[in-house]
């Protein structure tokens, strides 16, 4: 890729699934890449990054599904799509992901149509029908069982290790002790131990977030001594997880001294970035992780332990797959080994598991309500496809076409697609069968919207513009929460908070649509049935209840304190953060291109202050390092008001305000309370060279006006 990037002077995207994979593949080929003549750029895109580099600009963009095909859209658009050479599709089997597979299906249909000698590469381990795909995407395909570091795997229950051939190899000898008389959990300790005493790691594969940590702590019990060197090491990470935003978290203050880590989407991503690193330096010796993290995060081990469900079902063949991958750390370890520890009444169901062929990966555009939808929206808001001909040829490169016995279904599909379309007035029809597309659904493709979320966004501003409160932040608030369910409403504290609203909080809650009376019968156990209108209540309530924890960060309360306050883990309500930063930016294109401009500048000014946490008299101190929200208050209320006043002080009259703006005040020894002053004073004399800097550049502009 990078070749052809440096050979053609053309552009390349990766796209991949997860943010985290974007994040580190950008580290992993900007390294590659330095020192390359001519020069290439390495940009990473994803929602809620914050991107000076754009399109244009950049050679190779690593992207999240959702983000390749928003560039892809407006590189249509502006005819700038003749400079992309290469597009690479890593974990291709995300094709059958029933949340975001027709995007990917959508994406690259398009490029197929394009006939421009575009290179497309697909990856995957856990594909069955290569062929198939291969055809569709009108490929070459290599299919290689080749892996570096050989795998061993085994099966354990009743405390008996089996092998592939389902003879027993080991014994792990029952424990007295109360908390091992399962036999899972005996062997999950036993295998983690005997991993570590001879000097290796091991990865913990465990239900539920719950299980994650019950492991963490019991492992806790076990761990063999180290040396001061490596304890001092691991005192180190606590006082980096301890100087975080959210303080150092209870479970991971007892376990990491040990050697042990959980690691799930409860926890901050500047907390698993810490633990990730202290795993590969191998401080952290054992990680009890969910099953999400086989594939959003690329962490090996000598050894994987697997409770093979997810929740009450068992792991999909390729989800199994994934974990069982990360047994055998190149260049580190000779073998890998993989043991999934389940109860003797499940042994048969996870024989037959383990012998599972991959699925087959097929079109989620049949399965996907809007998928088809949107794809025909797309192409012709692009004006890739327009008339009844093209959009044929069009739906004729897609996979669902490709894969389906049924031809004329699919026909039936694309026209009730289309009228549906015309009839939500995203798309107008003209007497000779060409269709195009609307402001409206302009405005969506634009966005990266569904079809029906922007009809919903288009419907919600549209009734705000008329009366838009801004007594209170409460509605532009509920403005940029996201339209699609990211999380349960937990009525009862949705009750007790719409209690709490004053007068004009009040006035946007009923503005918005929600209603008091219902959310009192949901908090006493009421059920709603399901039907369209009851969905939309449901959206709009949801919304609301999100939006209330956006106020609060948006005022200045810490993440682990709205988490603690609305019975949610710090890590989703940071994520919450991220997506409805994200979010805005998309409701901003939206309102730019249907010509609302006022909207969309104040949609800018709330989204910097969301991404900060922080009130409009914060939005100076915020610029610099190591300052956010919880901090910048604290230093404006020591006195230093602005950028000025930091820039005019010492290091060692700011270290007290930091030492004040630790979220935890911890019981450390004076050995570890002085290397925690010495960080403090390192950061404390950054904040103050990043301060001098930005004084004197406003300094030479205001000499320049």
């Amino acid at each position: 890729m990078i070749t052809r990037v440096i050979e053609t002077r053309t552009k390349a995207i990766v796209v991949l699934p997860y943010v985290a994979i974007v994040t580190e593949k950008v580290k992993f080929l900007k390294r590659l890449v330095d020192g390359i003549e001519p020069r290439v750029i390495v940009t990473g895109y994803h929602g809620g990054a914050k991107v000076s580099t754009g399109w244009k600009n950049t050679d190779i963009s690593i992207c999240t599904i959702e983000k390749a095909n928003s560039i892809v859209n407006a590189a249509l658009e502006d005819g700038s799509i003749g400079d992309l050479g290469t597009v690479v599709f890593d974990e291709l089997h995300m094709l059958e992901d029933a949340h975001r597979g027709y995007i990917l299906e959508v994406l690259a249909t398009k490029l197929l149509c394009l006939q421009q000698g575009l290179q497309i590469i697909g990856m995957s381990a856990t594909l069955s029908n290569m062929p198939e795909l291969a055809e569709w995407l009108q490929a070459h395909h290599y299919d290689s069982s080749y892996r570096p570091i050989p795998l061993q795997e085994y099966l354990v229950y009743e405390n008996e290790v089996h092998n592939e051939y389902d003879e027993i190899v080991a014994q792990i000898p029952p424990s007295e002790l109360k908390e091992l008389k399962e036999p899972v959990i005996n062997a999950i300790i036993s295998l983690a131990y005997g991993c570590v005493i001879e000097g290796h790691s091991a990865l913990v594969f465990c239900s539920t977030r719950d299980m994650t940590e019950k492991i963490t702590k019991l492992l806790c019990q076990f761990m063999p001594g180290v040396d001061e060197d490596i304890a001092e090491r691991r005192r180190e990470v606590i006082r980096d997880l301890a100087a975080s935003s959210t303080g150092l978290d209870r479970i991971l203050g007892t376990s990491i001294p040990m050697g042990v880590a959980y690691h799930h989407a409860g926890l901050t991503v500047e907390e698993r970035d810490i633990i990730a690193e202290a795993y590969d330096k191998n401080l952290i010796k054992v990680i009890c992780c969910t099953p999400t993290m086989a594939a959003g995060v690329n962490l090996p081990a000598r050894r994987v332990i697997i409770i093979p469900r997810t929740g009450r079902a068992l792991l999909s063949p390729a989800m199994l797959r994934q974990m069982i991958g990360r047994a055998g750390r190149k260049g580190r370890d000779t073998v890998g080994e993989s043991y999934l520890c389940c109860p003797k009444v499940d042994k048969n169901a996870v024989k037959d598991l383990l012998k599972a062929p991959m699925p087959r990966v097929k079109s989620c555009l049949d399965t996907e309500a809007s998928g088809l939808q949107r794809a025909l929206l797309e192409v012709i808001a692009t004006r890739l496809a327009t008339s009844s001909y093209s959009l044929d040829d069009y739906v004729q490169c897609t996979l669902l076409y490709h894969t389906s016995p049924n031809k004329e279904a699919i026909k039936h599909m694309v026209q009730s697609a289309l009228a549906a379309l015309v009839s939500s007035k995203l798309l107008s029809e003209d007497d000779m069968g060409g269709f195009e597309a609307s402001p409206i659904g302009q405005a969506t493709v634009a966005s990266g919207l569904r079809p029906e979320e922007g009809v919903f966004l288009y419907s919600e501003l549209n009734r705000a513009l008329r009366a838009f409160n801004l007594e209170t932040d409460m509605h532009i608030i509920y403005t940029f929460t996201p339209i699609y369910g990211v999380t349960d409403i937990k009525w009862t504290i949705l009750r007790d908070e719409i209690e709490r609203l004053d007068e004009s909080g009040l006035r946007t809650a009923t503005f918005v649509g929600v209603n008091p009376a219902l959310v009192n019968r949901m908090a006493q156990g009421g059920v709603l049935k399901e039907t369209p209108e009851n969905t939309e209540k449901m959206r709009v309530h949801r919304r609301f209840f999100v939006s209330l924890m956006l106020r609060d960060l948006i005022n200045e309360m810490p993440i682990h304190h709205v988490a603690s306050k609305y019975e949610t883990p710090r890590g989703f309500v940071q994520q919450l953060a991220s997506t409805c930063k994200g979010f805005a930016n998309t409701t901003g294109i939206f309102c730019k291109r249907l010509g609302w401009s006022g909207l969309a500048v104040l949609l800018d000014h709330y989204t910097f202050r969301l991404d900060m946490g922080v009130r409009d008299d914060l939005m100076e101190l915020v610029k610099l390092p190591f300052v956010k929200s919880y901090t910048a208050r604290i230093i404006y209320n020591a006195g230093l008001r602005n950028i000025a006043a930091v820039a005019a002080v010492e290091p060692q009259d700011l270290v007290p305000i930091l030492e004040a703006a630790q979220p935890q005040k911890l019981k450390l020894r004076s050995e570890e309370q002085s290397k925690l002053r010495k960080r403090l004073e390192d950061r404390a004399q950054r904040i103050i060279r990043a301060a001098r800097r930005l004084h004197d550049q406003d300094q030479v502009v205001e000499l320049d006006e």
